[in-house]
């Protein structure tokens, strides 16, 4: 048996948590889709190995890879467009040490619109306000470390990297912070695109009154504990559904 250190088993935990979370809010595309976080040794991260559903990956069966895609430890091998996307931003964004890409239908939506962009709109998606980076070169399946290069340098210091015709990326130092946008930028993309689908033009809000809300929504993020506290509440419905995730 691999003995493996407290702070790698909970970063496994929480990780695996973040697949069921995204199943049970319908954030998932069956075994499409990754998400990665790197180990405290900096040099390696884990990911969902290609082939399993996001209802079936648990802590023990995440594989760890080195940043030139490598398997050093676990059963089966990352999708070829998980190591090419997760690795080079691993490597050149320091602070993204937790990664989650999907394809979910709301934020999808939203980059198959020609200049599609999240409007200042909402209470909701004032929480993304100077946070969020779009990429609209769109090139196909990633299959050379190029392209996960590429987004790296267009994500920079954001936290949601939206990719055109594709899907979405959050990036953050923890597993709670990187889940928590993807939970609330799904949720700003749904109410968006419903407000949208009316035909009336969106009431868009005062720029300071966007940045006020920004800094608000940050200081309860942050400060208050919002982010962890969400945390917990969805591992306490995974917990009570029977905590797979945890094995």
């Amino acid at each position: 048996m691999i003995n493996r250190t407290e702070a790698e088993q909970e970063l496994r935990v929480d990780l695996a948590a973040a697949f069921h979370m995204a199943v049970a809010n319908q954030l998932h595309e069956g075994i499409a889709n990754h998400f990665s976080a790197v180990l405290p040794d900096g040099q390696h991260f884990l990911v969902n190995p290609f082939g399993l559903h996001f209802s079936e990956i648990t802590a023990s069966n995440l594989i760890v890879c080195d940043f030139d895609g490598n398997v050093v430890r676990g059963e089966g091998e990352p999708a070829a467009s998980a190591h090419h996307i997760h690795a080079p931003i691993h490597r050149l964004v320091s602070r993204a040490r937790v990664l989650l890409h999907t394809h979910q239908p709301y934020a999808t939506a939203l980059t198959m619109l020609a200049q599609g962009r999240l409007e200042w709109a909402l209470h909701t998606t004032c929480r993304f306000y100077g946070r969020v980076a779009y990429d609209i070169d769109y090139d196909g399946v990633a299959l050379s470390d190029a392209v996960g290069e590429r987004l790296a340098s267009i994500l920079g210091d954001n936290d949601v990297l939206f990719l055109g015709h594709h899907g979405v990326i959050t990036a953050a130092p923890t597993v709670a912070q990187a889940w928590d946008d993807l939970y609330f930028i799904e949720r700003a993309a749904q109410t968006q695109i419903l407000a949208m689908s009316t035909g009336r033009p969106l009431g868009r809000l005062d720029p300071a009154l966007i940045e006020q809300v920004a800094a608000q929504t940050r200081y309860e993020r942050f400060d208050l504990g919002y982010i962890e506290r969400h945390f917990a509440a969805q591992k306490r419905l995974l917990d009570a559904a029977g905590g797979l995730y945890r094995r």
